[in-house]
């Protein structure tokens, strides 16, 4: 009996020596170990003395395997498992520190404006800053924060390589010092040269504290405006420009200690023109002959002037013909205008290929030609004598004066009255005794030939009946 006893506590004893053995080689661990790792570094858990299937709980309470770890802190993990002899157990690892190397994402902070008065700075400092960054401008300074006091585009770059985390990023900033004689711009957003009346529009570069806009035209007051963009108004009210020119300045502050006036920018209009008033309103023009309209003063280049026809008959079509000066010759208009027809005329110039304001237009007429026959008003017969008869006022609202000088005694003038399709509206004779004769008033409104005959010779005028 004794040795029985003896020898089944010894066994006993063995076995627990055995099991607490085991019990105590379970353990957990972190890799990798830190304390300095990368952004974004895994963390695992590594077991022994321990078989599956296994928990775990982390301290930020995941419960996988291995975690990513974003930011620095203490971590550690709980581990479930099985022991020898089926024994369950869990097993907590050490609190570790770690530190987490973030990837720089620098950006610089500007304390005050990118524009800087002359002679004056800026300071310029470096945001998102870490213990284990290092910091390096193109300029050569190794400080997080400088004085920029010259124009130029400032670059700061940090990096790190703590923990082996090799990370470098730039971040850069744009700045302006401004000369004494700086002269700011002035942005043109339509021509400089506009239709009168009409508005020129300017506007001025962002970024100075103040807008100040000043025009003068020859008038008392001018104009001004403080915002970034003005428009100018040409010939118009409201203070606005009264002349064919006007001179801008821009002065404009910057941070409220300096401040820079621009040059003088001309901005111009260009008048309406019209045909002259002894070419507008004439019926009895011919082929051959010209009309002329205003001069426009040639500012910044010898102008050009368009003609433009369009034909009574034909509402809304419309031809062009530019000439070099102010004549606009029949003979050269395409498509050619045609005899007893009429055309409203007018006329625009054109500078530097660009066409300005049309103005009003007027009515001419081109007279049908006969044979042997003149259309105009001044005609000279074969003995060298003439014959002129002048018909006024034409147009006319009331009745018309037919004027016959130098006429044959002996021969009478028979003036035929007719409308444009060729039916006698009143005929009655001249003779040498009479110097003016009236006529037309009781012609309804409309558009009438006049044709003078005395002997071999006729003469053809258009009028035109008004209210």
């Amino acid at each position: 009996m004794t040795k029985s006893f003896t020898f089944n506590c010894i066994g006993a004893l063995l076995l627990l020596f055995v099991t607490n053995v085991n019990a105590q080689n379970a353990s957990v661990s972190i890799s990798p170990a830190g304390p300095t790792v990368c952004d974004g570094t895994i963390l695992t858990a590594n077991t022994s003395g321990m078989t599956g299937p296994f928990a775990y709980l982390w301290s930020n309470g995941a419960t996988t395997p291995s975690i990513v770890i974003t930011r620095g802190g203490q971590y550690r993990v709980r581990v479930t498992g099985t022991t020898l002899y089926n024994g369950v157990r869990q097993v907590s690892s050490a609190l570790v520190p770690y530190t987490v190397i973030k990837e720089p994402q620098p950006t610089i902070s500007v304390q005050g404006s990118t524009n800087v008065c002359p002679g004056d700075s800026v300071k310029l400092v470096g945001k998102f800053r870490r213990p284990y960054y290092n910091y390096s401008w193109n300029t050569g300074q190794t400080n997080p924060t400088i004085f920029a006091s010259q124009s130029g585009t400032y670059v700061l770059t940090t990096s790190t390589n703590a923990g082996g985390c090799n990370y470098s990023a730039s971040a850069l900033v744009d700045i302006n010092v401004y000369d004494v004689g700086y002269q700011p711009a002035v942005n043109a957003l339509t021509s400089l040269t506009v239709c009168k009346p009409g508005y020129v529009d300017l506007s001025a570069d962002a970024g100075f504290s103040s807008y100040a806009w000043n025009w003068y035209d020859g008038s008392p007051s001018g104009g001004s405006s403080s915002n970034q963009s003005v428009s100018v108004l040409m010939d118009g009210s409201l203070g606005g420009a009264v002349l064919d020119t006007a001179t801008v300045y821009l002065t404009v502050q910057l941070n409220g200690s300096c401040s820079f006036t621009s040059a003088g920018t001309v901005v111009r209009s260009i008048r309406q023109i019209s045909l002259r008033s002894q070419d507008c309103g004439i019926f009895n023009f011919n082929s051959n002959d010209s009309i002329k309209c205003d001069v426009v003063l040639p500012f910044l280049s010898t102008p050009q002037y368009e003609f433009e026809f369009e034909e009574t008959g034909n509402p809304g079509v419309t031809w062009t013909h530019i000439s070099n000066d102010q004549w606009c010759r029949f003979a050269d208009v395409t498509p050619a205008l045609q005899v007893s027809n009429f055309y409203n005329v007018r006329v625009r110039p054109v500078i530097d290929g660009i066409g300005y304001c049309y103005g009003n237009p007027c009515q001419i007429g081109i007279a049908t030609l006969r044979p042997n026959h003149t259309t105009l008003s001044y005609a000279e017969r074969l003995d060298g004598s003439v014959v002129d008869a002048q018909i006024y006022p034409n147009p006319s609202s009331s009745e018309f004066n037919l004027v016959l000088n130098n006429s044959v005694n002996d021969t009478p003038a028979i003036v035929t009255i007719t409308d444009l399709s060729g039916r006698t509206i009143d005929m009655f004779n001249f003779d040498g005794s009479q110097n003016t004769v009236q006529f037309g008033k009781n012609l309804m409104n409309g558009i009438y030939m006049v044709t003078v005959q005395q002997g071999e010779f006729k003469n053809v005028t258009r009028i035109l009946k008004t209210n």
